[in-house]
């Protein structure tokens, strides 16, 4: 069973293309799951927590998450990254990114393999 770390593009000044982010995270993780695949979509996990975490700014909650992250990344064997606007510019995801190469860990675009995961 493939072991999957989800890397989305989170955290922006608008709530609104937050909750889309959150939204577009489960709907990735629900099509991995029903292919068969363990995943952990770190955005699905944290934004119902970050809701109640007051007066942390942005870099706050990345530096809250950093070590529960790589707690996860440790015992998945793969990163796939929603590659959705804003992906580049995430710093989560350039440090998951980071980590997974440095592990020599196999990384994908969701754009990449969505058919993999909608012929399941």
């Amino acid at each position: 069973m493939r072991k999957i770390f989800l890397a989305c593009p989170y955290g922006h000044d608008d709530a609104a293309v937050v909750e889309g982010r959150f939204d577009l995270a489960n709907g990735v993780a629900a099509k991995i799951v029903q292919a068969g695949a363990t995943v952990f979509s770190q955005v699905s996990m944290s934004h119902p927590i970050n809701k109640a975490l007051s007066g942390l700014d942005r870099q706050a909650v990345g530096r809250l998450w950093a070590p529960i992250d790589e707690h996860f990344m440790d015992v998945m064997e793969e990163l796939i990254v929603v590659d959705a606007p804003g992906w580049r510019e995430s710093s989560g995801i350039k440090r998951e990114i980071a980590y997974f190469e440095s592990r020599g860990r196999k990384i994908s675009l969701w754009s990449e393999v969505e058919r993999e995961f909608a012929a399941a």
